[in-house]
């Protein structure tokens, strides 16, 4: 037993030998396995994130809250664009029948958004602001931590009183980092005073930013643009008492906004219940053809990389011919000489892989720089199991591709090789 460890020992080190003896060839193998565990691990992190990133923000929606909408957040069917496009938005109508007919929900809350607003405060503006015009229970589905200030009364709320709620990044801009309560905001036309400013909370990875957000009293908003226009989005967002009662709450929605429009029980509901799961679903089926598209590529270019392995390893048993024979003549059985050139084709996988890996570390360490410098609230993330699917990869390539070389070389007739 001893001396069988001390001969493979000794084919390992015979290993390292031969490594060392040929640098450039080692770094042009090592560098197909390096690209491929790179790619492969990147890819990998990528979708970690995104989904990691679209978890985070998706929860903060809550897990006991619906969104009606005449648009479903999951499109089974592009065709069926036509037939949603042509489907009524909410109205205020639908909120008050919600508001005082449902039994399982705390909190109902409507809300219209209008977008491509310019906001000024003296010699300062922000383009391209949407404005959203809220009932007093907005606060309660969507919580929002304040930086300063505070959230609306239910007086000024009903009365339509002109005062408004910025998002961090829109105060920022306009006062130049000075206190922003009290202050005076003009927007189409109208005086608005700042009772509240919203935490930073950065960039989300749908696209949109709650620093960029701007809040005002329901019965304002109506007197600022007009909510049958087509470009003015409308929702009902609604918590229920519990995740428990989340069914009864959508089957009590569909009773009633179906009530309020009338439809027959041969029509089909002309709106859609929304929630949290069915975006996470979404976002679900999106990265894992992203993760299936990235492995296809990924062992592309492995393959790639363990054909250059195993061409490079018939190099080297061509080289060694005679070294091979004369190992052979003093001895060393097929064993001893299959496991010199398996352990040089699985060590130069295995480093490449290495390299690979540490390759995606420092992308994932700018990565996280990057968007931390762009004001993203995303978490950069590699899996400790991602590491070692690359390890294990890259160690496999070399055992695949190495085994005929090695096994050429194993078989080689000792006087045959010698004479080479």
């Amino acid at each position: 037993m001893i001396r069988t460890l001390r001969a493979y020992f000794e084919a390992l080190v015979m290993t390292l030998n031969s490594i060392r003896s040929y640098k450039l060839r080692t770094l042009l193998t090592m560098l197909g396995i390096t690209i491929g565990i790179f790619a492969i691990t990147t890819i990998f992190t990528l979708v970690n994130t995104l989904e990691s990133a679209v978890s985070k923000n998706l929860s903060e929606l809550g897990n006991t809250v619906l969104f009606v909408h005449n648009w479903p957040w999951a499109q089974d069917n592009n065709d069926d664009w036509f037939k949603y496009i042509g489907r009524p938005q909410v109205n205020y109508r639908d909120y008050r029948a919600l508001r005082d007919n449902l039994q399982n929900a705390d909190a109902v809350a409507y809300y219209i958004t209008s977008g491509g607003n310019t906001v000024k405060a003296g010699k300062q503006s922000v383009e391209g602001v949407q404005l959203q015009a809220v009932t007093y229970d907005f606060i309660t589905v969507q919580p929002r931590d304040f930086q300063e200030g505070r959230y609306f009364s239910q007086i000024e709320i009903e009365s339509g009183r002109p005062v408004c709620i910025l998002g961090w990044q829109i105060a920022n801009t306009l006062f130049e980092g000075k206190s922003a309560i009290g202050q005076s905001v003009r927007v189409r036309g109208k005086k608005l005073t700042v009772i509240g400013v919203f935490e930073k909370k950065g960039q989300n990875p749908l696209g949109d930013s709650p620093d960029e957000s701007f809040i005002m009293p329901y019965v304002l908003g109506q007197s600022m643009f007009s909510e049958r226009q087509r470009n003015t989005d409308k929702v009902i967002a609604i918590r229920a008492t519990s995740y428990d009662k989340l069914p009864q709450v959508e089957g009590e929605v569909v009773g009633i906004v179906r009530k309020v429009r009338g439809l027959k029980p041969s029509q089909e509901d002309n709106f859609s219940i929304n929630k949290q799961e069915m975006l996470v679903a979404s976002i679900g089926n999106i990265t894992k053809y992203l993760r299936i598209g990235g492995i296809f590529i990924s062992l592309l270019s492995l393959g790639v990389g363990g054909i250059g392995i195993a061409n490079i390893m018939f190099v080297s048993v061509k080289e060694r011919t005679r070294e091979i024979g004369i190992q052979k003549a003093l001895g060393a059985v097929r064993g001893f000489i299959l496991a010199q050139f398996l352990y040089e084709a699985v060590l130069l996988c295995l480093v490449g892989g290495a390299i690979g890996v540490l390759l995606t570390l420092l992308v994932a360490f700018l990565g996280q720089l990057a968007v931390s410098g762009a004001g993203m609230d995303i978490e950069v993330t590699v899996l400790m199991s991602d590491v070692i699917i690359g390890l294990v990869v890259s160690s496999s390539i070399g055992l695949v591709f190495g085994f005929l070389p090695a096994y050429f070389a194993s078989k080689l007739d000792p006087v045959e090789a010698m004479r080479k």
